[in-house]
């Protein structure tokens, strides 16, 4: 009888113990805000919980006061005609734009915007500008397309972009995300691309992905752990830095956009026909998460506990 009533409370303590880690993992839920644009999104950033931006199509700039509940366009005309891809505010005011060979900056929390850096091409072509990261105030990376001569576009600047230098790197394949972790820097793109640099930009090795595929996103929550996500619903992690990458089994085929981890265990992947990725494993086990819709997304951005996404047709998601 004994040995019954052992039993019957294990069973019991396990039950409610997955029955918790249940409602852990479905604390999160992704709702859809109002963005009052049709223009398509392609990166968003937020400072804190309150303050954040996103940027797309037309040159379209939105921003949000109240951590992503209302947006409002720009006041005046857009800061550019064409396509911006990314934001990154490294204070309430100072904030960085990119889009095709020109990085914009503010310095007055988005009331104005001027031309910081312009590339100087020598076709015709002025290479794409993609994505753009800070490590910290003054450290900063972008990426993007081939230049005239025929080698990737990788900026770096060191003083808040006071100057942005270009990078000489190996690559002559368009450059889709950026990501840094202290000194270490890794950059992906076309035909399976990853390019790491040890000391801030200095050496630069290609690592191999075992991919053929474009690459379109690198986060590394940690100095040795990182994970790449690219099309046809391509996710790929280390453990030492990128010596090796290997993959890992994703449920959906769809290409996924972006990647990014909260720490080394809780992770999201996002990408087209609105799908999005959960892993609280380190991806081990990858699961479709509930989504309220089916647009193409294309940027993630986590402060803290709380989410936010991007995509076309001015879709934008929270976390609520």
């Amino acid at each position: 009888m004994l040995e019954l009533r052992n039993t019957i409370l294990t069973l019991i303590l396990t039950g409610l113990l997955f029955i918790g880690c249940a409602q852990d993992a479905k604390e999160i839920t992704w709702e859809q805000v109002n963005s009052g644009s049709s223009a398509h999104l392609y990166g968003v950033h937020f400072f804190d919980g309150k303050l954040g931006w996103a940027v797309g199509s037309g040159g379209i700039v939105l921003s949000s006061k109240d951590g992503g509940k209302n947006w409002r366009g720009n006041d005046e005309k857009s800061i550019a005609t064409y396509t911006l891809t990314h934001v990154n505010f490294t204070t309430s005011k100072n904030g960085w734009i990119v889009g095709k060979g020109n990085i914009h900056y503010t310095g007055s929390a988005g009331n104005s915007w001027k031309i910081q850096h312009q590339i100087r091409s020598t076709s015709n072509i002025t290479p794409g500008i993609l994505d753009l990261y800070f490590i910290n105030r003054t450290e900063g990376w972008a990426v993007g397309g081939v230049d005239g001569i025929g080698m990737s576009t990788i900026l770096y600047t060191q003083n808040g972009g006071g100057t942005w230098e270009k990078v000489d790197n190996p690559s002559d394949r368009h450059l889709w995300g950026v990501h840094a972790y202290d000194t270490s820097v890794w950059v992906v793109g076309e035909k399976g691309e990853i390019l790491h640099s040890p000391d801030g930009g200095k050496q630069w090795t290609r690592q191999i992905s075992n991919a053929e595929q474009p690459l379109f996103a690198v986060h590394f929550p940690h100095p040795s752990k990182g994970w790449v996500v690219g099309s046809d619903g391509l996710i790929l992690h280390t453990t030492d830095k990128g010596i090796t990458w290997k993959r890992q089994t994703n449920p959906m085929k769809q290409s996924l956009r972006d990647v990014e981890f909260q720490d080394e265990e809780r992770g999201w992947a996002i990408g087209e026909e609105g799908v999005i990725l959960y892993t609280e494993d380190g991806g081990k086990t990858w699961i479709n998460y509930p989504s309220p819709t089916t647009k193409n997304l294309q940027d993630i951005h986590f402060n803290g506990d709380m989410g936010w996404i991007v995509g076309e047709k001015g879709v934008i998601l929270r976390t609520k």
